[in-house]
C-alpha cells in the first residue's frame, strides 16, 4: 500500500512516532517527501539529502520524494540530476505552497526534466483559488506525454472534473499518464452523500490508475485506510489502490503478488505527505518558508 499524502514534521509528528503508529498494521513502506523553497539551494539540498538520508537509515522503510522549486530554472534541473544519481523516487510540487502557476512553462521544463529519469512528479492538486488548475493538469500531461503525474487530492470537492479523462483515453493518442491520489477526499466523501458518486467517478477514469493517501497527521492513516472500502471498493479494486498501482510507480518494488507469501494482502489503505527532518535532525525547518517546525513531507503502503 502506498500512502504519498501524511506530514511527518520534526515536532510534533517525527517519522519515529508515524512507525510507531502504523507498528501493528499493514503498512510496510512509506515516502518520505519535501517541498523545496524558491531561490535556495542550500535549503533544498539539504532538504532532499534529509530524506534520502532517511530512507538509507530506515532500511527501506521510508523512500525519498525530493522536490525543486520550478522558478529556480537551471538550477532546479541541476538539483533533479543530482537526485536522481542519488535514487530519488519521486519529485514533489506543491503550487499552493510553491506559490506558482500549473500553466507556467518552468513547470513543463521541470516535469520534462524529471521524465528523463523516469522519476513521476506529486503534485498537491486541490486549489480553491485557481479555478483552472484541472484543465492545467491536463495540458501539462498533454505537453510532456511521456512523464508521470500524480494528482493529490482528486481535486477535492471538484472531482467531478476527473471525467475529463474517461473522455481523453477514447483518443488514440493519450497516454495516460496521470494517476490521482485520493487523500482527504477519499475520507470526506467516505460515508456521505458523494460516496457513490466519487467511486463511480473514479471508475470512469479507471481504478488502476488510482492511489491512496491519508493525509496524515490531519487524518490519522488507519481511518484513511478504512475509507477505502467504505467507498465501496471491491477487493480487487482495494488491492489496486493500495498496493499495485503505486508500487508500479515504484523502481524496484515488487507486485503483490510476488509478496502473497511475505505480507497479506491489502484490504484497505493509508496517506500523503509525510514530512522528515532536516539532516541532523534537530527539527530546523525544511519547509518552504523555512519556519522552524515545519520540516519536509513523507508516505506509507503494505
Amino acid at each position: 500500500m502506498l500512502d504519498p499524502e501524511s506530514q511527518i514534521v520534526a515536532v510534533p509528528h517525527p517519522p519515529e512516532a508515524y512507525r510507531a503508529l502504523v507498528k501493528d498494521s499493514q503498512i510496510t513502506h512509506a515516502a518520505a517527501i519535501t517541498i523545496a523553497p524558491h531561490g535556495n539551494l542550500r535549503r533544498t539540498r539539504v532538504c532532499n539529502d534529509a530524506v534520502m538520508q532517511l530512507a538509507k537509515d530506515s532500511a527501506g522503510f521510508f523512500y525519498p520524494v525530493c522536490s525543486v522549486h520550478p522558478a529556480d530554472g537551471l538550477v532546479a534541473s541541476r538539483e533533479i540530476d543530482r537526485i536522481a544519481s542519488q535514487g530519488a523516487a519521486w519529485l514533489k510540487l506543491h503550487p499552493n505552497t510553491q506559490r506558482f502557476d500549473v500553466a507556467d512553462r518552468a513547470v513543463v521544463k521541470v516535469v520534462r526534466k524529471a521524465a528523463e529519469y523516469g522519476m513521476p512528479v506529486l503534485f498537491d492538486a486541490y486549489s480553491p483559488w485557481d479555478a483552472n488548475q484541472p484543465g492545467k493538469f491536463v495540458n501539462l500531461a498533454a505537453a510532456v506525454p511521456e512523464s508521470r503525474l500524480i494528482l493529490a487530492h482528486a481535486h477535492g470537492p471538484g472531482f467531478a472534473q476527473l471525467l475529463i479523462y474517461d473522455i481523453l483515453a477514447r483518443y488514440p493518442g493519450w497516454q495516460r499518464n496521470v494517476w490521482i491520489d485520493i487523500s482527504v477526499t477519499g475520507p470526506m466523501m467516505a460515508g456521505g452523500p458523494f460516496a457513490e458518486q466519487f467511486a463511480w467517478v473514479l471508475r470512469k477514469m479507471g481504478t488502476d490508475r488510482v492511489v491512496f493517501g491519508s493525509d496524515y497527521p490531519v487524518d490519522h492513516p488507519l481511518t484513511a485506510m478504512r475509507s477505502v472500502a467504505e467507498l465501496g471498493f471491491t477487493d480487487e479494486e482495494q488491492a489496486a489502490i493500495l498496493h499495485d498501482n503505486a508500487a508500479a510507480l515504484l523502481p524496484g518494488h515488487k507486485s503483490r503478488e510476488e509478496n502473497e507469501d511475505e505480507r497479506p494482502a491489502c484490504s484497505a489503505g493509508a496517506g500523503e505527505d509525510l514530512e522528515a527532518p532536516p539532516a541532523g535532525g534537530r527539527g530546523e525547518s525544511c519547509s518552504p518558508s523555512g519556519s522552524p517546525g515545519t520540516s519536509p513531507p513523507v508516505v506509507p503502503w503494505c
